[in-house]
């Protein structure tokens, strides 16, 4: 008897077709995704430590993926926001956060939720993303994933 046949699996790479707003798009609720999760595990009566360092370190890469992304001017409007995010991300893998740190986070989230709202929101950045100007580079700078 013949062993059964194994399949063949070929993965595409769907990333080159997707323009620079795309793939802004992307990212960007892929941070909104971690970031709403994260003040979601801060919220309850006692944290969960495991769901809230993740979302930490998800929204974190998101926000330097995002980062590399625009250009560099809207690069250092966003890298303040990025630096603050990693202090409390580095509160936040520390240690089991107590219920009053859990609240004072909570508030530095929602502030910077609200920030990288008014600041950051695709429609507002469009053209301000790398690929899309003549002088910016070419999309394959960045991170495509």
């Amino acid at each position: 008897p013949q062993p059964p046949p194994t399949p063949v699996i070929q993965f595409l790479d769907y990333s080159k077709a997707m323009t620079p707003l795309d793939r802004y798009r992307k990212h960007s609720l892929m941070f909104d995704y971690w970031n709403d999760t994260l003040i979601d595990a801060l919220q309850g009566q006692s944290p969960n430590p495991k769901r809230y360092r993740l979302a930490s370190t998800e929204a974190l890469g998101e926000l330097e993926t995002l980062k590399g992304l625009v250009s560099d001017e809207l690069a250092a409007r966003l890298a303040p926001l990025i630096e603050d995010r990693v202090q409390i991300d580095h509160q936040l893998q520390s240690g089991i956060l107590a219920a009053y740190e859990a609240n004072t986070v909570l508030r530095a989230l929602e502030a910077q939720t609200r920030e990288f709202e008014r600041g950051f929101y695709w429609r507002d950045v469009e053209d301000q993303l790398k690929g899309t100007g003549p002088t910016d580079a070419s999309p394959g700078d960045a991170r495509t994933d």
